[in-house]
């Protein structure tokens, strides 16, 4: 597991202890903007140990190029830590998006 999928999830778990309820946030519980975010993620940790670049592309630049601030993020994890089921939810986007990338890569 990279250094990023695990702050990812140690950043879950750490983060239900300041919540942000929907209302706070301003945003939907499923949002396709942190699962173009978590695949990103994703995405620089399969090139880095593929060794097709460097160590990765740190996490703060990819929230930065998908226009939120660090501080954003962590609202929208710490959302995601209250309610797991919206994250499910995004999860599922991320394993249907990164499915068609694969298929779409495989040529079917």
């Amino acid at each position: 597991m990279s250094v990023y999928s695990r702050y990812c999830v140690l950043l879950l778990a750490v983060s239900s202890a300041c919540t942000t309820s929907p209302e706070e946030l301003g945003k939907e519980p499923v949002d396709s903007l942190m699962a173009e975010i978590f695949i990103d993620v994703h995405l620089a940790n399969a090139r880095a140990e593929l060794g097709y670049g460097s160590d990765g592309t740190p996490l703060d630049t990819i929230i930065v190029r998908r226009g939120l601030s660090r501080k954003e993020f962590d609202d929208r994890m710490a959302f995601y830590a209250e309610y797991p089921q919206a994250y499910l939810v995004v999860q599922n986007q991320i394993m249907d998006r990164l499915g068609q990338e694969t298929r779409l890569v495989a040529g079917f």
